[in-house]
């Protein structure tokens, strides 16, 4: 799993600097919720790095950090975290000041549960849409939707599905 981990942080970061030469790029902050299994919802928030490959088409790199919180019996809360990597390929469509977009790639993702029943890693394929609304020169404002199935122990195919927004510049 370590082995993954590093793996995934070197790929981010020698793609970052093989890309960002002369082409466009934009960094990207962001919050919302991931509905993980369709069972437990994470709050979460995370960055994007997006940098354009050819004309139409981008790479995206980034990572989110998830929460949840349950109250156990003893009234003490004990929290769960997801931490779900993104990286993947994003296809955009612009217009004058609004850009939506198609993404699919793949998503590695670390579970950690106050009980120890989590998954642990799980590693499957997503896909995605987004719209951006320019609102200034470097910024502009988003939504996205994402569609997961990932693969892991203990149930093997978990589902879910993410809805996020922020800003990019």
């Amino acid at each position: 799993m370590n082995k993954m981990v590093i793996g995934t942080a070197v790929f981010l970061i020698i793609s970052s600097f093989v890309f960002a030469s002369e082409r466009k790029s934009m960094v990207t902050g962001e919050f919302g919720i991931n509905y993980f299994g369709y069972e437990t919802i994470y709050l979460t928030t995370g960055f994007l790095y997006q940098t354009e490959i050819r004309e139409g088409m981008d790479l995206v790199g980034g990572a989110d950090f998830g929460i949840n919180t349950v109250t156990n019996e003893s009234g003490e809360v004990e929290a769960d975290f997801l931490i779900p990597l993104t990286i993947g390929i994003y296809f955009p469509f612009q217009l004058e000041k609004l850009k939506f977009g198609f993404g699919a790639g793949l998503s590695p993702c670390f579970q950690f549960t106050h009980d120890g029943e989590g998954a642990g890693f799980l590693i499957g394929p997503y896909i995605n849409g987004s719209v951006r609304i320019k609102v200034h020169p470097v910024l502009s404002v988003f939504l996205q939707i994402q569609q997961d199935l990932l693969f892991g122990k203990p149930d093997w195919i978990y589902s879910g599905s993410r809805v996020n927004m922020g800003i990019s510049f």
